[in-house]
């Protein structure tokens, strides 16, 4: 997780002057939805943690939200008259749709500052969709753009709690489904069909390149599977090579990239080429500067840890994600000693933490 020792400083910085920021930033606040990049998963919900065979993910969707995602592919099916997603093949695992929206609702509900995308490859009807977003409540939180205006800012966005933005590659939206926006009169792509990284190119694919948006499929496929490549992954997933395709592609086709989109998002250094691409400068401090001697065994937890300093009392303990939420609340904190503090966390979803001990701070990560 080399991200985390940059990103840090800023989510201190977020946790101490508040959480004003839009998508992790305060300088995106102003900037429209067309303006800023996006981490973005490919197929995310089959993932391994969700116990699909064949993942193009590690963690599920919402381990992703809490490591930085902003944008998700989801492919949608009718399986036995229950609308699931899947990959491929319903043998290599499904889930209900459902629940898919319902992590992203709820993830919406905790981060009231955040905007996430939804872009759907689509085998159901746009009604199907609709009952399942009613059914999951993730349609309280839906944008509805109209074609050929302009995108609002990110903070218009989040005043007005319409913060999930809904794409589908099937047309078939009805008069009163303005909510559900057809892809391709919206976006442009690149291919998506790449074996290695030497197969990525430029070249848009689908979709016409005037349109306001643009996704960099940025993937490698196994031939034969068709499913996600873990080893190449952290190969094409890691800078200078991904920021140099990224940043080379918004020059050659003079588009800025939106959806950059990955698989094993995890790995190399996705968020650190969104920032990029938005103009947000991560804190390039030390992760030691902060710890100053804290003490978490076991780091990485499943569940129980103990936090210890050698060089002062802790007084006080705070938990933040990095969203910038303060999540103290959702653990079982426990002062045992004057320098020793035991936490529950249980209840916490899986992904990376900031413990705060009055000015200093140490990396949790929840597995």
């Amino acid at each position: 997780m080399k991200v985390i020792g940059l990103l840090l400083g800023t989510i201190l910085f977020s946790s101490f002057w508040g959480n004003a920021q839009c998508n992790g930033a305060f300088s995106l606040c102003s900037k429209k939805y067309d303006e800023v990049a996006y981490v973005t998963t490919h197929n995310a919900f089959n993932s391994s943690q969700g116990n699909f065979n064949l993942p193009n993910q590690n963690l599920d969707i919402t381990g992703q939200l809490n490591i930085g995602v902003r944008a998700f592919m989801l492919d949608v099916y009718n399986w036995f008259g229950n609308t699931v997603v899947y990959h491929g093949s319903a043998v290599l695992g499904t889930s209900p749709f459902e629940d898919e929206l319902t992590k992203i609702k709820d993830f919406l509900d905790n981060n009231p500052n955040e905007i996430v995308t939804v872009i759907l490859e689509c085998y159901v009807s746009a009604n199907d969709v609709e009952d399942e977003m009613n059914q999951s409540g993730l349609m309280n939180y839906v944008y509805e753009h109209q074609l050929g205006t302009a995108w609002p800012t990110l903070q218009t966005m989040i005043d007005n709690n319409t913060r999930c933005v809904v794409f589908s590659d099937v047309d078939d939206a009805s008069a009163s489904q303005g909510w559900y926006h057809y892809m391709w009169t919206n976006m442009v792509e690149t291919h998506y069909s790449n074996n290695n990284i030497n197969d990525f190119s430029c070249d848009f694919n689908r979709g016409d390149s005037i349109n306001d948006l643009f996704i960099l499929n940025h993937f490698v496929t196994n031939s034969i599977t068709g499913t996600g490549m873990e080893a190449e992954s952290e190969i094409a997933n890691s800078n200078p090579y991904f920021i140099n395709r990224a940043l080379q592609c918004q020059q050659e086709k003079a588009k800025f990239p939106n959806f950059v989109t990955v698989d094993f998002v995890e790995l190399g250094d996705s968020k650190l080429v969104v920032d990029q691409l938005n103009g947000v400068e991560p804190l390039h401090i030390a992760e030691s500067e902060f710890s100053k001697g804290l003490i978490l065994s076991p780091n990485p937890t499943e569940g129980f840890v103990t936090i210890t300093s050698d060089k002062f009392p802790i007084e006080s303990l705070r938990l933040i994600s990095l969203t910038g939420q303060d999540v103290t609340d959702r653990v079982n904190a426990r002062q045992t000693k004057s320098n020793t503090w035991n936490l529950n966390c249980d209840s916490l979803e899986n992904g990376v933490y900031i413990v705060v001990c009055g000015l200093y701070a140490v990396k949790l990560v929840k597995e």
